[in-house]
């Protein structure tokens, strides 16, 4: 009977355990590289803060590993709900609550369309900051925000 309770505890529980154990956003890479899709690969992020409201074009080099930025801290009154750059397979939802990174490679060059949907924030008195339809708030005819990231060729 005791060998049999060993013997499930080292099938199911420890491995069960290791498991809960190993968490992938742990594992630190050596200087001069970064985490990229699970490994540890040479270079360094280039960090794109997306704010949609002092920028609507992003350059970054052909080769880069980038890392897109939305952090809500940084948001004006345009509230991001989503971003999509469909050119790197990249469509993710954002939220008000927490910073969202997008890690990806910039392995083809030319100018592509980035688009993101999203509402207005406002401070309206008596009510307080309340999130509205960006057409009541500032008269815009699209709940959205979009811009161009290029991806400039390096010379090899």
């Amino acid at each position: 009977m005791r060998a049999a309770v060993w013997l499930l505890v080292g099938v199911f529980v420890l491995p069960a355990a290791a498991g809960c154990l190993y968490n992938p956003q742990t594992v630190s890479c050596d200087d001069g590289t970064v985490l990229f899709e699970g490994e540890c690969v040479t270079g360094e992020w280039i960090v794109v803060p997306i704010d949609f409201m002092s920028y609507d074009r992003f350059e970054v080099n052909e080769g880069d590993l980038v890392r897109l930025v939305f952090n809500p801290a940084s948001f004006g009154h345009y509230v991001p709900e989503s971003f999509q750059l469909d050119e790197f397979e990249i469509s993710e939802q954002l939220t008000e609550e927490e910073v969202v990174r997008i890690d990806f490679l910039a392995n083809r060059t030319g100018e592509f369309a980035y688009s993101s949907t999203g509402l207005c924030r406002t401070d309206i008195p008596g009510a307080g900051e309340v999130v509205v339809d960006c057409a009541i708030y500032c008269g815009e005819t699209e709940n959205g925000r979009s811009g161009l990231f290029s991806v400039i060729p390096t010379n090899s």
